[in-house]
């Protein structure tokens, strides 16, 4: 199971360009002397993050020590009978750098760099509230009884005799607004009335608001579950991206039948969803991926098969219509794998993945990453199997238990070694996050003239305690 840990805290004055993150992110990575084991990179979406890595890190020293790279790589020419791949697999270090400019630009990822799935998940929702005038108005409301219930002390003590209390508005946080909608739902219409009376300029939630409220709860509790769950640090989140995705749009499928006030935000978030991953709904639907096409790395769809939990059980749960007929060739640079069994584990997963078909009713209500396994064979652990026969043991292995568990009991060598560079990658970038809400509650406001350097040195030693053996 990978880890995070934090490697520097470094200040970065203005201005906050592309180039002079990727010049931070290199000077680090160059004091550390890991710039060699950078797999992948996981930043948000401001344009300043996805120009820093555009091109990649230490472009020039590459070219000068490996002259044509081109002529040098492996080739691997494989066929993955319905997803195209073209994925370079090396050592992974997370870097991420926070920062408070969010880009409206869907300019996509590149071999180096991956979108915050959770940070573009959270985009998917602001899409649907922006562009739906009915939501907003609603929105408006729990906005303004939010602010009020937090400066009131009248209002806060009747929120405290009936044991409630309303959510703070946060729009940099993932999750604010079905937070602040559930907690003013839980109050109920009696009590609800009482309290906005004792607001200055009242406003009153009308039973069609309130309706209203219900279905954007009904809407957005999978977009809920699906973030908590990929901020996860103690389990594998990569593998949770593509049947997320296929999750997402099922359940805006199904439930689209009852909504009765809020179907323009249903279209938003279908179209938001289509165009913020269509990297994975292009893959999904057999059309040619471009390379600005956001969330197009196949990293994703090799994690979901090595994932125990998914395999390729989501393809069966999937609306989407996969066919055979269209199978493409592409080629697989493994120049940067290290261990040649690696390579053909790799090789062997994109040419010897045969999706099954089979359509199945939808429920009208999906429980997230909740399959039937309809495969019953038994699992070959011998350890003198090739690549290709450990990749179809693997499949045809009935056991459904936790990722960690699997794989760190398993004698499939060589995927072993696969699945422990694949899953270097995380979906979010959720850990820099808490690095910053530590720091807050560090920097308090008794401490704002704490030097740099304490400061740099109590947040490190907090964010990597589990890395202090203390012996009691």
């Amino acid at each position: 199971m990978s880890q995070a840990y934090l490697l520097d805290f470094a200040r970065h004055k203005s201005p906050h360009t592309g180039e002079n993150i990727k010049q931070l992110t290199e000077d680090v990575l160059d004091r550390f002397e890991i710039k060699e084991k950078v797999f992948k990179i996981i930043t948000d979406n401001a344009s300043s993050m996805i120009k820093a890595y555009k091109f990649g890190l230490f472009a020039d020293e590459e070219t000068e020590e490996h002259g044509d790279t081109s002529s040098s790589m492996s080739e691997v020419v494989t066929i993955f009978d319905d997803y195209d791949h073209d994925l370079e697999l090396s050592d992974f270090q997370a870097i991420n750098i926070n920062h408070d400019e969010d880009d409206d630009d869907l300019e996509g990822t590149t071999n180096i760099r991956l979108s915050c799935f959770a940070h573009t998940l959270q985009l998917v929702v602001r899409d649907g509230f922006k562009k739906s005038s009915n939501i907003s108005r609603v929105l408006n409301k729990c906005q303004v009884l939010a602010k009020f219930s937090h400066k009131s002390s009248k209002m806060a003590d009747l929120l405290d005799e009936i044991n409630k209390n309303i959510n703070k508005m946060n729009v940099t946080r993932c999750n604010s607004e079905y937070l602040l909608i559930k907690s003013i739902l839980s109050i109920g219409k009696n009590d609800l009335d009482a309290i906005t009376k004792l607001m200055d300029n009242s406003i009153q939630f009308s039973n069609n608001d309130l309706i209203v409220l219900e279905e954007i709860i009904d809407l957005l509790e999978p977009f809920y579950e699906i973030s908590v769950k990929c901020q996860a640090e103690t389990i594998a989140t990569a593998s949770m991206v593509v049947p997320a995705v296929i999750h997402s749009l099922s359940h805006l499928h199904d439930i689209k039948e009852n909504i009765l006030f809020c179907t323009k935000l249903v279209q938003q978030l279908q179209l938001s969803i289509e165009t913020r991953f269509s990297g994975i709904i292009k893959r999904l639907n057999q059309t040619d991926i471009m390379e600005n096409d956001p969330f197009s790395d196949p990293v994703y769809f090799m994690a979901t098969v090595l994932d125990p939990a998914f395999k390729f059980y989501w393809i069966r749960d999937s609306g989407f219509k996969i066919t055979n007929d269209i199978s493409k060739d592409t080629t697989i640079s493994t120049n940067n794998l290290t261990n040649q069994k690696a390579d053909q584990s790799l090789a062997s997963l994109s040419s010897s993945l045969s999706l099954s078909q089979s359509s199945t009713p939808k429920p009208k209500k999906r429980k997230l990453f909740t399959y039937i396994n309809s495969n019953n064979d038994e699992s070959n652990n011998s350890t003198s199997m090739d690549a290709a026969n450990e990749l179809q043991a693997y499949l045809s292995d009935p056991v459904r238990c936790r990722f960690s568990e699997y794989w760190s009991n398993t004698r499939l060598n060589i995927l072993h070694k696969l699945v422990q560079r694949i899953f270097s990658v995380q979906a979010s970038s959720a850990p820099v996050k808490r690095v910053f809400s530590h720091a807050g509650l560090i920097l308090s406001s008794r401490r704002t003239h704490m030097k740099e350097k304490l400061f740099k040195d109590i947040l490190f030693l907090k964010i990597n305690q589990h890395l202090l053996q203390i012996n009691l």
